[in-house]
């Protein structure tokens, strides 16, 4: 049903897509935004878009590779290790949520008051740069729940 080598290749990709959207996430969110909201520097607006870019089309590669692997490996699986994975999947898919309706919307919106530089905007200015790094927090959060789960999920059943 499954082919082995199309598992192992799709694996790879899932893993990779995974490292790379979850660094972009834990880098943003304890470092990026932090030092950007202390002295905003010309530019982070470009830079906060390609890494907004890249990290949600490595997430979108990574939900969609381990769907297929979960379909390909866990389909019927009632193990506490497969319980344990699913958990992971779902934290990950709310990861994914938050990102597409309160991330991307609030750095769009953000970007585009940046650009108007008037003293007006300053003040919803600051409150959705508080916005972006609460929600790139709480997104890290569930992503590290993700990457717990998923490095430990083989482990769960000895528990």
């Amino acid at each position: 049903m499954f082919d082995l080598t199309l598992i192992v290749l799709v694996r790879a990709i899932h893993i990779f897509a995974g490292v790379i959207w979850a660094g972009a996430t834990f880098t943003t969110a304890w470092a990026v935004l932090p030092a950007a909201i202390r002295q905003p520097a010309p530019g982070f607006g470009e830079v906060a878009r390609r890494v907004g870019m890249i990290s949600m089309m490595a997430a979108l590669i990574s939900v969609l590779s381990g769907i297929y692997l979960f379909a390909a490996l866990h389909a019927h699986d009632e193990s506490a290790g497969a319980r344990v994975l699913g958990a992971g999947a779902v934290t990950a898919l709310l990861a994914l949520g938050i990102g597409l309706l309160v991330g991307r919307p609030t750095g769009r919106k953000l970007g585009q008051l940046q650009q108007r530089n008037d003293a007006a905007a300053a003040a919803e200015i600051d409150k959705l740069r508080r916005r972006a790094t609460l929600v790139s927090r709480a997104t890290a959060g569930l992503l590290g729940l993700s990457v717990i789960a998923m490095a430990t999920f083989r482990f769960a059943s000895a528990l």
